[in-house]
């Protein structure tokens, strides 16, 4: 784990939910560091879990950004490459690009009170009204599918972008992941759910997502809603996925998860469990012949 306390300050970046510096490396890299919120009765695991969810990411061939656990004047944070230096292109995030573009709708999408299915259906039907959603669609399927993979809690509408590089448009790297992998329980509430299938099964099938379409902090969406109507309406983009999963080398991904720092035995095994579990799940319900229309 480096320590970059003695790279040069730029600034605090664009809004983000936790705290944030972009910084210059001696080399005249970009990079920005992300600090884990601190909260007063709860362990809060989100630059750890940014870390994993890259490595995970970059398993199953997604893009993502290349992250890392550093020190900066001795506070831990996630240590990420600054993704439009490196592509050297422009970016434009999601709930900005589709509040300009439709915000009529969009505002309908933020403000309804309607249930977890019909919630889904307009939410997508939505996304297919944004100009760019035929150059980024399977993308954007790859990363609902992926939070629900590992349990990301917040991808909100600006949790995402679009890059531009002279004629070429196209989905960025996944960012923000942090809010996943159990990111906030204890180890206590981690063996319990170790312990009983049950528990996980709950866990995944009680998990709400945004979809990175909704900014209210308590999304009404059902995870297990977005798969089956993406299983429906988007089938190519998910067998890939799916194909994706199925290559995903576990025993790779538990000897990183082993030699990984900080973090406990017993959240270790939990990682390892849950996404194992949640891989399996995903997979069975891409594979079921069974078409539950939401």
């Amino acid at each position: 784990m480096r320590d970059v306390s003695d790279w040069l300050f730029k600034g605090h970046g664009e809004h983000s939910t936790l705290p944030k510096e972009e910084l210059l490396s001696p080399d005249n890299i970009e990079y920005i560091m992300k600090y884990p919120r601190p909260f007063e009765n709860r362990v809060n695991w989100e630059d750890v879990n940014e870390v994993i969810a890259a490595e995970i990411c970059k398993m199953l061939g997604i893009k993502t950004v290349d992250a890392e656990i550093a020190y900066r004047n001795q506070r831990r944070g996630c240590l990420m490459l600054h993704f439009l230096s490196q592509y050297q292109a422009q970016g434009e995030l999601g709930g900005t690009l589709l509040e300009v573009e439709l915000e009529e709708k969009y505002n309908y999408i933020q403000n309804n009170i309607l249930s977890s299915g019909l919630l889904v259906k307009e939410s997508f039907s939505f996304i297919e009204c944004f100009s760019y959603f035929p150059l980024i669609k399977k993308d954007f399927i790859f990363m609902n599918v992926f939070d629900i993979l590992i349990g990301n809690q917040d991808r909100h509408p600006y949790n995402w972008q679009i890059l531009f590089k002279e004629d070429r448009i196209f989905f960025g790297p996944l960012y923000d992941n942090g809010a996943s992998l159990g990111w906030q329980l204890s180890d206590q509430q981690l063996q319990i759910y170790i312990n009983d299938e049950k528990k996980m099964e709950q866990y995944f099938t009680k998990m709400k997502v945004k979809a990175g379409l909704i900014k209210n902090t308590k999304p009404r969406m059902k995870a297990i809603d977005v798969l089956s109507y993406c299983k429906i309406h988007y089938p190519e983009e998910m067998q890939a996925i799916k194909e994706k999963l199925e290559h995903f080398h576990n025993e790779r991904f538990h000897e990183y998860i082993d030699q990984f720092p900080l973090i406990s035995d017993i959240r270790k095994d939990f990682i390892k469990e849950f996404v194992s579990f949640r891989k399996r799940k995903i997979i069975s319900l891409i594979e079921s012949e069974d078409y539950y229309d939401v």
